[in-house]
């Protein structure tokens, strides 16, 4: 409700439920098999970022 005079409930819902989650749930499931798992959301950003050759992960994470 914080939000209600910037950002509509419903305008939160589609973001955070759609956009926002298919990110998070496609970066779970790259990370399950990868050495990457465990490292926090910083350092997957500056790993995944390969030196200007990203790797698959990074845009998950950067999202």
């Amino acid at each position: 409700d914080a939000l209600e005079p910037y950002m509509s409930q419903k305008t939160l819902e589609v973001h955070w439920g759609k956009h926002h989650r298919h990110y998070v749930d496609s970066l779970n499931k790259q990370l399950e098999t990868s050495p990457l798992y465990g490292y926090t959301m910083e350092e997957l950003v500056k790993v995944s970022y390969n030196n200007g050759n990203p790797l698959p992960q990074f845009n998950d994470v950067a999202q």
